[in-house]
């Protein structure tokens, strides 16, 4: 019986795979979910995160004098979204530097182990993509690289907004600053912290209850399970206190 395919990804990725896998019955998403209501499925809320970033595309379909519009997914993860962009008819590339996830994703799509920042300039795209990745990219080098790839960027992600110790993801402040030294105009910031939170709830009401599985499976420690429930609770706090916020934001030049 082949391994699962949580098994190869690195920690906490695999930490969350496992438990999305045991409870839904697949991982199809590894990024967070818009609840309407905190009890509904996450696979739900995470099919609206999904809508929500389609409504911000370019049309998909071509016509006699245009093509099909031509998308960059930087951060493609499990390759549920690169698919279905396919499906809908939109020339899309997918990229990722974690080759267990290119891996994961397999044939059938225009994916490749790159990080953004070595995107080669030749190519250009409508529209370039951040779901959750613009965190791990430097603020100056994402929008110097995206000045060069497109006239688009729609990121959907979570910023720190209130500085305070120990809070770690990317000022929004300057975030927005780096976007306007590159050309780059904020056309649309949409607050959706509080239906992105409820994906923290999740995972901290599961990461106890997965304890001996997550040891079994994953060979994790107990330190390991307890870091994550310990930091499940400070990110909720962040979230609760206004530290960090959920945005969705489209910039144009």
């Amino acid at each position: 019986m082949p391994a699962p395919a949580y098994s190869e990804f690195y920690y906490p990725l695999n930490v969350f795979m496992h438990i999305l896998t045991h409870e839904e019955g697949a991982a199809t998403y590894l990024h967070y979910g818009f609840f309407e209501s905190p009890n509904e499925p996450i696979a739900k809320a995470q099919e609206r995160s999904t809508a929500a970033l389609l409504e911000r595309l370019p049309p998909a379909g071509s016509t006699r004098l245009s093509a099909p519009a031509r998308l960059l997914d930087a951060g493609a993860g499990l390759g549920t979204t690169l698919r279905k962009l396919q499906a809908l008819g939109y020339r899309v590339t997918g990229i990722t530097p974690d080759a267990k996830q290119v891996a994961a994703i397999g044939d059938g799509v225009d994916v490749r182990c790159v990080a953004f920042e070595a995107m080669p300039e030749d190519e250009t795209f409508d529209t370039v993509i951040f779901q959750e990745s613009s965190q791990y990219i430097d603020s100056d080098a994402l929008f110097a690289k995206a000045a060069k790839l497109t006239r688009h960027v729609v990121v959907l992600d979570e910023f720190t907004v209130r500085a305070e110790e120990g809070a770690s993801l990317h000022a929004l402040d300057r975030f927005l600053a780096v976007a306007r030294a590159n050309g780059f105009e904020l056309v649309e910031d949409l607050d959706v912290s509080a239906k992105a939170a409820p994906t923290i709830d999740y995972f901290a009401q599961r990461f106890p209850r997965y304890r001996d599985a997550l040891k079994s499976d994953l060979a994790l420690t107990d330190a390991q399970v307890d870091s994550l429930i310990d930091n499940g609770v400070r990110y909720r706090d962040f979230y609760d206190r206004g530290v960090y916020a959920y945005r969705v934001m489209q910039f144009r030049r």
